[in-house]
């Protein structure tokens, strides 16, 4: 015998409370049954929950919208008349919400009345009961209802999460940016915006490939949803980008949110595939606070300046809107250093081959200062992608070190005449200043991403494989192999090359010393591959070194 279940919609209301409340805080629902009667509301819950969906229910259209704004619950079943309103009314609310657009609506209906069923699919209301209800048919529409929120729910997910993270994506982020701006200028509340953006990532694609680039990604997404608090939010803002939403939030808050995002990326992170690479991270955070935030394009821009300024100051930091003036540090001549950097950013240029063929013209600025380090470059240059070659590296990192080496000395610009051409040892303070042209030949190329692997190559190209070196005092493996090879090759030239200060060393003197450093100074795997190179281009280097010494020689002799 087939079970009917009816709506009696002129009964008067009952109190909401215990089972007839149907409010069940602590549980989410499917479906929300809308009925001012006791005995029919009860038979619709008991044929739905018997094969499990979770109900929760209304005697009026009021509580009804208390009820669906806070539960959110897939299907609406409700009677047409209501002691207060009727469904129509109901359903005009819900599809107002951003979340009822995606909730299935059904209204009973008497039998027979078509004007009925047309005000109720004319309201937007999906579908439509007979009263007296069939169970049967009430589950087959449920379940439709169901299906058709699920399937409505995964694009809407789809459409605002970024695939590969399953974070917020960076339409979905601009929208949040703009409600919590709107909200913080109406009720007054705080609000703090933090951008973050990984260090030198192209060189995990280029050197590990974009898979392990993809799984790092996917690992710094799973840090920042376990690092910041519950009222924040998380998304990526694109490529190796980040941003965390940080509402009741001061700057002070959200430096120590950063802080501890960005200790938690690098001391956490541990993939197999990325060996001993160190993912690091950098931080810009502004405030709603700042009276320069007029809406919330003026906090992303503040935030996005500060995280420039936090690469540009050396990466792995923090540095917040208040403090995007940075200067240029003590020691450096800095009109030189900005003049050169702008000649970069001016070529602008859109394949990495392009730019290369370019770099001879911008050693020549190195070489009206110091006639070393233009020839010196193109060894280091030469030295390192052969030792790339020898110890089995891939094609596109051989490159990149190539590269690298051509452009790791160009920061020498902005070191004054004084210090560079000194014709004695210098003195800590100038050695200090010295170690500044790392940073400095990355800063100049910073304008081009193209050029990422060569600029954490360069960044990296002063630490010891002992892990007693700089910037970082990164240690074995930990240190980029690029920069482990360039380093080797950098040793080998300059002792086989005439400086102010001494005279130039034998090959094999220079490779003996080399060797007495394995393990401390440099990687014995790049000492391996200087090996073979001797071994297997030994006149060419030799021819190499000839040229170079008598050219430098002459160069002094003119000066």
């Amino acid at each position: 015998m087939t079970r009917r279940v009816c709506f009696n919609t002129q009964s008067g209301g009952i109190p909401l409370s215990g089972r007839d409340s149907g409010l069940i805080m602590s549980a989410d629902y499917d479906v929300c049954v809308v009925e001012d009667d006791a005995g029919d509301r009860d038979e619709v819950v008991d044929a739905l929950t018997r094969i499990g969906y979770r109900c929760v229910t209304a005697p009026t259209v009021r509580s009804a919208w208390e009820v669906i704004s806070q539960h959110k619950p897939k299907v609406v079943v409700s009677a047409w008349n209501m002691p207060d309103d009727n469904a129509v009314a109901l359903c005009h609310r819900v599809r107002e919400s951003a979340e009822g657009q995606t909730t299935f609506f059904l209204v009973a209906t008497r039998d027979g009345d078509v004007e009925q069923r047309t005000r109720a699919l004319e309201a937007g209301i999906d579908d439509y009961l007979i009263k007296p209800i069939d169970s049967a048919v009430l589950l087959a529409r449920v379940r439709v209802g169901i299906r058709m929120w699920d399937v409505t729910e995964r694009l809407r997910q789809a459409a605002i999460t970024d695939g590969l993270t399953g974070l917020y994506n960076h339409d979905h982020l601009n929208r949040i940016i703009e409600r919590e701006v709107k909200r913080s200028r109406r009720y007054g509340g705080r609000l703090s915006l933090i951008m973050i953006d990984l260090d030198f990532f192209k060189a995990v694609n280029d050197t590990y490939g974009h898979l392990v680039g993809n799984d790092t990604l996917v690992e710094v997404a799973n840090i920042l949803r376990k690092s910041v608090r519950d009222i924040d939010t998380v998304g990526r803002y694109g490529g190796e980008e980040f941003v965390i939403v940080a509402p009741e939030a001061s700057l002070e808050d959200a430096v120590a949110i950063s802080d501890r995002v960005r200790h938690n990326i690098s001391d956490t992170l541990h993939l197999e595939a990325l060996q001993q690479h160190r993912i690091t991270a950098s931080f810009g955070v502004a405030s709603a606070d700042d009276i320069r935030v007029r809406c919330a394009a003026d906090l992303v821009d503040l935030a996005d300046r500060a995280l420039y300024c936090a690469k540009s100051a050396g990466r792995n930091q923090v540095v917040t809107a208040l403090e995007i003036d940075d200067a240029t540090p003590l020691g450096i001549e800095g009109n030189e250093v900005e003049a050169l950097r702008k000649q970069v950013a001016v070529l602008s240029v859109q394949a990495k081959e392009v730019y290369v063929q370019t770099v001879s013209s911008l050693l020549q600025a190195l070489e009206e200062k110091d006639p070393f380090t233009a020839k010196h470059s193109i060894n280091v240059s030469f030295y390192a992608e052969n030792i790339a070659r020898a110890i089995g590296l891939n094609e596109p990192l051989t490159v990149s070190i190539r590269n690298a080496g051509l452009l790791h000395d160009i920061g020498k610009v902005g070191i004054p005449d004084r210090i560079l051409m000194k014709p004695t040892r210098l003195t800590p303070i100038e050695e200090m200043v010295m170690r500044q042209v790392p940073a400095i030949s990355v800063r100049i190329i910073d304008y081009l991403r193209i050029l990422e692997s060569e600029m954490h190559i360069i960044r990296h190209q002063g630490e010891y494989f002992d892990g007693t070196g700089y910037p970082d005092g990164l240690k074995g493996e930990q240190i980029p192999i690029g920069s482990r090879v360039l380093l080797v090759a950098n040793a080998f030239d300059a002792m086989t090359t005439d400086r102010v200060y001494r005279t130039c060393r034998g090959t094999e003197e220079a490779f003996a010393e080399i060797q007495a450093n394995a393990g401390r100074q440099f990687d014995p795997k790049a000492i391996n591959g200087l090996e073979t190179i001797l071994r297997t281009h030994r006149g060419e280097i030799a021819e190499r070194i000839k040229d170079t010494v008598q050219a430098l020689r002459i160069s002094c002799a003119t000066l």
